[in-house]
C-alpha cells in the first residue's frame, strides 16, 4: 500500500517521535495523505509553488498533534490547491527522459514511480533514478535530444522541495510520499546542474581536508561573493550561477567520509550545524542599516527544513556508498550556493550568543509571552524563578508550533528540536584557525538550536499565547 502506518525511525540519528501520537491521529493522517495524493497537483499554482500539505501534516503528527489539529491543518491547504489531472500519456522506461521538467506529466511520473517503488523498494529506486550515472549524464545522447536527465540537480531544485518530499517518504516509510517526491523531482528544472560536474558520477569522490564550518568561515569572508544580489526569488541559482566554479571548489574542500556509520553521522552533524548557523546566526546579523532584530529568511529557512531528512536518506542508502557521498557533497554545495545567493549574511557567533542569552533557562528571564503559571511555594528550584514557570523552553516551543497555521514553522521547529536532542550536549571546543576565529566558532555549543528556535517563534508569533500570526522575511541580506 502507498500509505500505511509510518515506520519507526531508521537509526538513532534519525528524528524520533514525540509523545501524543495515537491511533486516531494516525488514522486521520493516513486518510488525509491519501486524499492529498489523489486530489491535488504537486504545484498549487503556475509559478510552480509547492503543495506543502503532506509536509505540514507529517511534521505535526510526529510532534504529537491531535486528529482534530491535523484535520484543521489540512483544511487550510485545501483552500488554494490545484486539482490533480491526468497526464497526456504514460511514462515508461523508454520515454522517461522525454518529459522531464514538464509538470503536465506529474501524474504519469507519480504512477511510474509508485510501480517502481513497489517492485524495487525505496533504496534501489532512489539509487537508480537519482544517483546513478545514467540518471544524470548520458554518454551518447540522441542527436535530436541532447539534454541530459540531470536528476540529482532536479532533486535539489525548488529550494530542496523534491528532496524534502522524498525525505518524508524515506523517514516514515510511505511509498506514496516517495512516489510524489520522485515525480516532483522529474518535473522540476535542472538549473543547479553547474554545481554537479559529470565527473562526480563517474570518478571516485576525493575527500577534502576542512570541516564544513571552517569552509563556511572562508566563504563568509570571500570578497568575490560580496556584491551578489538575487534577481529572481523563485530561482536561487540566478545569482550564484556565475560563481559555480568557486562554489564547487569550496564544496570539494570538505573532509567527509561514508566509510562507516560513525563517519556518516559526523558528516550529517556538520551539515546540521552549518545550516542552523546560516539561517539563525545569519538572520540575527541582518545588515548594517537594518533595525530588525532577527530576519527569519524564507529561503535560508529551507536549509534547516531540508537538513532533517539527510539522516533518513543516507541511512536508506546504506548499501550504496557512492550515492551517500553524492548526496552529502552535493547538498553541501547547494547549501553554500543558497547562502551566497541570499547575500552572505554576516556570521558573528559571539555577538549572536550575547544577544540571545536571554532565551536560556539559566538567564533567569521568562521570555514566553501570554498568561504565566503560578508555581506552588515548594516548586523547584524555587517558586519565584523563571525556571519554575518554564523549566524546558522546548516544550513551550512545540506547544505553540502545533497550533500555528504556518506550514514552514512546524518543519523548522521540529528540525531544530531534533538537532537539539542529538547535539545539545556539545560544549565549546572548536579547534580554531584564523578563518574560524573571524566568525566566532569558538563560542559555538549545543544551545545554538534552542536560541534559533526561540528567535523563530518570536518572529512568526506565539499564536497559542495570544500573539498575531507573522510572516517570514524575504528581502535578503544585500
Amino acid at each position: 500500500p502507498l500509505f500505511q502506518t509510518p515506520q519507526p525511525p531508521l537509526a538513532s540519528i534519525c528524528p524520533q517521535r514525540w509523545p501524543g501520537i495515537d491511533a486516531e491521529s494516525t488514522k486521520v493522517l493516513l486518510k488525509l495523505l491519501e486524499d492529498n495524493h489523489c486530489r491535488w497537483h504537486i504545484f498549487f499554482n503556475y509559478k510552480r509553488f509547492h503543495n506543502h500539505a503532506a509536509h505540514h501534516l507529517l511534521a505535526i503528527w510526529a510532534m504529537g498533534a491531535s486528529a482534530n489539529i491535523i484535520l484543521s491543518a489540512y483544511e487550510t491547504h485545501c483552500q488554494y490547491q490545484r486539482p490533480a489531472f491526468d497526464s497526456p500519456s504514460n511514462i515508461t522506461r523508454h520515454n522517461f527522459n522525454e518529459y522531464l521538467g514538464d509538470e503536465r506529466f506529474y501524474s504519469a511520473y507519480m504512477d511510474f514511480f509508485a510501480c517502481e517503488l513497489g517492485k524495487k523498494g525505496f533504496a534501489r529506486t532512489l539509487g537508480e533514478y537519482i544517483f546513478a550515472p545514467s540518471a544524470n549524464y548520458i554518454a551518447e545522447p540522441h542527436p535530436e535530444k541532447t539534454a541530459h536527465p540531470e536528476m540529482l540537480a532536479r532533486f535539489f531544485a525548488g529550494l530542496f522541495h523534491p528532496l524534502i518530499h522524498t525525505g518524508y517518504g524515506a523517514e516514515f516509510g510511505l511509498l506514496g510520499l516517495s512516489a510524489e517526491g520522485l515525480a516532483m523531482t522529474a518535473v522540476h528544472s535542472a538549473k543547479g546542474h553547474h554545481l554537479l560536474l559529470p565527473s562526480y558520477f563517474s570518478s571516485p569522490m576525493k575527500p577534502g581536508t576542512l570541516h564544513a564550518l571552517s569552509i563556511l568561515a572562508l566563504v563568509a569572508k570571500d570578497e568575490q561573493f560580496e556584491r551578489i544580489k538575487s534577481i529572481d526569488e523563485t530561482d536561487v541559482w540566478t545569482s550564484a550561477a556565475s560563481h559555480d566554479e568557486a562554489l564547487r571548489a569550496y564544496a570539494e574542500m570538505w573532509a567527509f567520509n561514508v566509510a562507516n556509520e560513525e563517519d556518516i553521522a559526523e558528516a550529517v552533524e556538520e551539515l546540521a550545524w552549518l545550516n542552523a548557523i546560516i539561517y539563525g546566526v545569519g538572520g540575527m546579523s541582518g545588515t548594517k542599516d537594518d533595525k530588525k532584530a532577527f530576519k527569519a529568511d524564507f529561503f535560508l529557512m529551507h536549509l534547516v527544513t531540508s537538513s532533517i531528512f539527510l539522516s533518513s536518506l543516507v541511512t536508506s542508502l546504506y548499501q550504496n556508498s557512492r550515492a551517500q557521498a553524492l548526496l552529502l557533497r552535493s547538498y553541501f554545495a547547494v547549501s553554500l550556493a543558497n547562502y551566497v545567493d541570499r547575500g552572505c549574511p554576516d556570521i558573528d557567533i559571539a555577538k549572536f550568543y550575547s544577544d540571545t542569552s536571554l532565551f536560556l533557562p539559566s538567564s533567569g528571564q521568562d521570555v514566553i509571552p501570554g498568561p504565566q503559571p503560578s508555581p506552588f511555594k515548594h516548586t523547584l528550584p524555587d517558586s519565584e524563578s523563571a525556571e519554575a514557570q518554564t523549566p524546558n523552553p522546548w516544550l513551550s516551543v512545540i506547544q505553540t508550533t502545533l497550533v500555528h497555521p504556518n506550514e514552514h514553522l512546524c518543519k523548522t521547529q521540529r528540525t531544530l528540536a531534533h538537532f537539539a536532542s542529538l547535539y545539545g550536549l556539545r560544549g565549546q571546543g572548536c579547534k580554531l584557525g584564523d578563518a574560524e576565529r573571524s566568525i566566532g566558532l569558538g563560542e559555538l555549543d549545543g544551545t545554538l538550536f534552542l536560541r534559533v528556535a526561540m528567535l523563530t517563534a518570536h518572529r512568526l508569533g506565539w499564536m497559542r499565547e495570544g500573539e498575531s500570526e507573522e510572516e517570514w522575511d524575504r528581502e535578503g541580506f544585500y
